[in-house]
């Protein structure tokens, strides 16, 4: 079985092909530099992009992966959610492949894609709490079996990712800010700004518009003293505080479902250090395994889609 997979929901057009299991290419073309000068993804842009840069991206993966057209077997692709035009790039991309070559066209989600990145290197093992952390997205979702995802808890209002680059924004960090805050903040005090706790209800959901509100109002009070931010401490503190939330609502996660064998995260804020330093620690104790996906497959890229379809694929359930 050779699955070629793409993945086209935001700003980067990805091509992976799976053999028989095993990612064999994963290419991605990123639109980064395109939109640094707007602070964020411009969707028009993002979409005239991937026209451009698709017949690249394709041949180069199939190339790379040694293989011909005629070796395919499936072709799957990012369905929904995100860009409305990214998406249908992908998708006319998808299928016009798949007609062309007469194999079976698999629209994929892009948040099942993320959960199962943790799952191309270190298989899980189930039950599996997943905890999504993106731009988009923040999210407890719980497979008690393969493929069978259930929200036990979700953001009701700005996800985490989301904060982080709006934040960053008011900071004058470049796009996008949430690595440009993780970074910075290996350099800063994580005690000298003090914020306040979010969401310390027992829900299991997610609030990051409060924090948000908070760090900007801080930044614009400490400007009007005429006072210098210092921006390491800024972030340190910051990250402090979001990613200790996001501990607080996983531990009671954990605690409300003890039959857990496995956490893992999924998403670009996944990439996060602090973060994997965090989660490796609640895995301990809790006495949990632990699938983190390797920092090439935490941003959007086809190897996920391609991991998700196989999953489909072996399990012979229906995609939703």
């Amino acid at each position: 079985m050779i699955i070629l997979a793409i993945e086209s929901s935001c700003d980067e057009f990805s091509v992976s092909v799976l053999r028989d299991g095993k990612i064999i290419t994963n290419i991605i073309s990123s639109q980064i530099q395109d939109h640094i000068q707007y602070g964020g993804v411009v969707p028009e842009l993002a979409s005239r992009l991937h026209v451009q840069n698709f017949p690249y991206v394709l041949k180069t993966a199939v190339q790379d992966a040694k293989i011909q057209y005629a070796d395919i077997t499936h072709v799957a692709y990012t369905k929904k959610p995100g860009l409305i035009g990214s998406l249908i790039v992908g998708a006319v991309v998808a299928k016009t492949l798949a007609q062309y070559l007469g194999v079976p066209l698999l629209g994929m989600h892009h948040i099942e894609g993320h959960i199962y990145a943790a799952n191309i290197e270190k298989k899980f093992t189930y039950p599996v709490l997943s905890l999504v952390v993106s731009g988009g997205h923040t999210q407890l979702v719980l497979l008690k079996s393969p493929v069978e995802f259930e929200v036990i808890g979700t953001t009701q209002d700005d996800a985490i990712g989301e904060c982080y680059d709006k934040v960053a924004r008011v900071l004058k960090l470049d796009y996008p800010g949430g690595p440009k805050i993780d970074a910075l903040s290996l350099q800063g005090d994580d005690s000298q700004y003090v914020f306040p706790k979010i969401m310390q209800d027992n829900t299991l959901d997610f609030s990051f518009s409060g924090l948000k509100t908070a760090s900007i109002n801080l930044i614009t009070k400490i400007k009007n003293r005429n006072e210098a931010i210092d921006v390491p401490s800024f972030c340190a503190s910051f990250q402090k505080t979001a990613i200790e939330a996001v501990a607080r609502k996983l531990r009671r996660a954990l605690e409300l479902n003890p039959d857990v064998k496995m956490i893992s995260i999924a998403g670009g804020v996944s990439a996060n250090q602090l973060l994997r330093k965090t989660v490796t620690a609640i895995s301990q104790e809790y006495q949990v395994q632990l699938s983190i996906p390797n920092l090439a497959y935490c941003t959007d890229n086809a190897a996920m889609i391609a991991e998700l379809a196989a999953e489909y694929l072996g399990q012979q359930k229906p995609i939703n």
